[in-house]
Parts: C-alpha cells; structure tokens; sequence
C-alpha cells in the first residue's frame, strides 16, 4: 500500500494559494513630546490596515494630529534574495499630499522593512514596522484613479547636491518623453514632462542589491497640461529607473537613456 499511496500524492496537482494581501503593520513611535500627558506614550507615527473592510494609512504628525490616507498596492516585482523574497510597492495619496512605499515582504511574517518618502514632510525613511502580514500578490494590480492636485511650485527648495540628467537638474527641468516597458517591449510615451527634484538618498554598499554603492534622485513631475503627476525614481548605478502614475496607481519601468550624474559630496 505504501508504494501505491506514494504514486497517488506524487500525481496530485499542487494548488497556488488564492492571492491575498493582508497588512496590519505598526511603525515606530513619534517622539515623545511635552503636549503628551505625564506618562502617556507616545502614539505610532504610522500605522498600515490593508484588508477586505480596510486600505489605510494613519500617520500622526508632529502636533500628534492623525490624517488618514487610502493605501494601494501598485506593483510587486522580485525582492532581493535572500534579504525578501518581494518587493512591495504602495501608494497612499490624499488631494495634496502622497507616501510612497517600497517594501521587501515575504509570504508571510511578523514584521518587514519598508522605505517610505512622505511628500510634506519631504524625507525618506526606513523602518521596521512590526505587526502580522499575508502577502500573496494577483498577477496584476488595478486600483481607482484619485484626485490629486500638487502643483511644482509646491515642491521643496532643493538641498542636496548638484546633478545632471539629460535636460534637468537642481532647478529642475523636464524629460521630452518617457520610455516604458509594458509587458515586454519597451515603448515611447510621447509627451513633455516637468520635473522638479524633491530629494538625493545615498545607498550603502551590499544592500541586498549591489555590492556597490549607489545614489538616487528623487523627483515630482507632471505633464505639460497638468492632468499628471508623477513621482520619478533615478539611478547612478544604471540609466533606468522607475515613474510612478500617482493619478492612476501605476509603477512604470521606464528606460532613461542616461544613469543620473550626481556631484561627489565635499570633504568634511
């Protein structure tokens, strides 16, 4: 019987799990303040529900008044093995402000490491946010267009270093078109776009990534009649990078033509 009962498991079909996304995720704690009562802890800085009855992200600011912004999950692509198996991308955008979050999860877990850039505050951060997940991503992701109205002006003074990509720098500038990869082709996306560099990060060493350093500028864009905005991820280490549709919830792989040139930092 063992024989037989060992051919019977061998030829049946191994079944995918269902997709699932499930995220209830506690970041780190504001500061604690003198507006907190004697011994009250600090609130979470943020916290991430996603689930069949709730999408949302609550940040509490540094007045400890809390803003509540619908959470998408926009794109998954292959995380950095061993460090995650995935890498998350979401989005959470109200009419004047947007998070971006990259997060490296696994199947499942009981914490994850996520980057996020918030767009008021203008900073990028990475934490270990601590709490339970399910991650088992659909083939594709479709999420409703939002109304979101940042205009250029509204886009910090720039601080980092000098840098040159194509016909943009500090000042900002624009791309003549964007090249994306739909499916797998890449494609021309004919139209002008206005950019205005919002922040530089640099990248340490064995990352999980590459063995070597790289840096990033990180930028708002929108097109010449305004209806689209945009968040813009660009590399030294190569010349593509990643545009983010933040009307309508898409990751864009798109093809620079040019890694960023960025201005080595000055001696201390």
């Amino acid at each position: 019987m063992k024989p037989l009962m060992t051919l019977v498991l061998l030829a049946a079909p191994v079944l995918a799990a269902d997709p699932e996304i499930t995220l209830s995720l506690d970041g780190p704690a504001v500061k604690p303040s003198d507006k907190l009562p004697d011994g009250a802890k600090p609130p979470p800085e943020l916290s991430i529900r996603l689930d069949k009855e709730n999408a949302s992200l609550v940040w509490t600011d540094s007045s400890l008044r809390k803003r509540t912004y619908q959470l998408d999950v926009i794109a998954n692509h292959p995380g950095p093995r061993p460090w995650s198996d995935n890498l998350a991308w979401l989005v959470a955008r109200s009419k004047d402000d947007f998070w971006i979050l990259w997060a490296y999860v696994n199947e499942a877990g009981p914490h994850c490491w996520i980057n996020y850039y918030h767009f008021s505050e203008n900073r990028i951060r990475m934490d270990m946010f601590r709490g339970k997940y399910v991650y088992r991503p659909p083939a594709a992701f479709t999420n409703a267009p939002a109304e979101i109205d940042v205009p250029l002006e509204k886009a910090p003074v720039w601080k980092g270093r000098k840098f040159k990509h194509k016909d943009f720098g500090p000042e900002g500038g624009k791309f003549g078109k964007l090249r994306v990869l739909e499916g797998s082709d890449w494609k021309d996306r004919e139209g002008t776009l206005l950019v205005k560099p919002l922040i530089d990060l640099d990248v340490r060493a064995n990352n999980g990534w590459e063995t070597e350093p790289w840096t990033e500028v990180h930028c708002l864009a929108r097109s010449e009649d305004g209806t689209r905005l945009y968040y813009v991820v660009t590399y030294t280490a190569v010349n593509h990078g990643w545009v983010v549709d933040l009307k309508d919830g898409r990751v864009l792989k798109t093809h620079f033509g040019e890694a960023v040139k960025v201005e080595p930092k000055e001696p201390k």
